[in-house]
């Protein structure tokens, strides 16, 4: 079983699971309180938690919004 590193501003999580990355991200979302911010892009990776700053050709990305959209979440674009 995969275990995930998603990040985006300042959530981050780690998450084991047999879905796939766009949704073990869509399912991180839901544990967003109202401290937390997310920045344009979210990231997952099995090697541990990545930003813009240190991802790699080996980290996967999404757009937040993308991830919101498809976890259900009304988005204003």
């Amino acid at each position: 079983m995969p275990k995930y590193y998603i990040n985006s501003g300042t959530l981050q999580f780690i998450y084991s699971t047999n879905k796939n990355p766009l949704d073990a991200a869509c399912c991180v979302i839901w544990e967003l309180n109202e401290n937390d911010t997310l920045q344009e892009y979210m990231f997952v990776d099995e090697r541990g938690h990545r930003n813009v700053s240190d991802a790699d050709d080996k980290t996967i990305v999404f757009e937040t919004n993308d991830v919101l959209k498809k976890a259900g979440w009304s988005v204003d674009t």
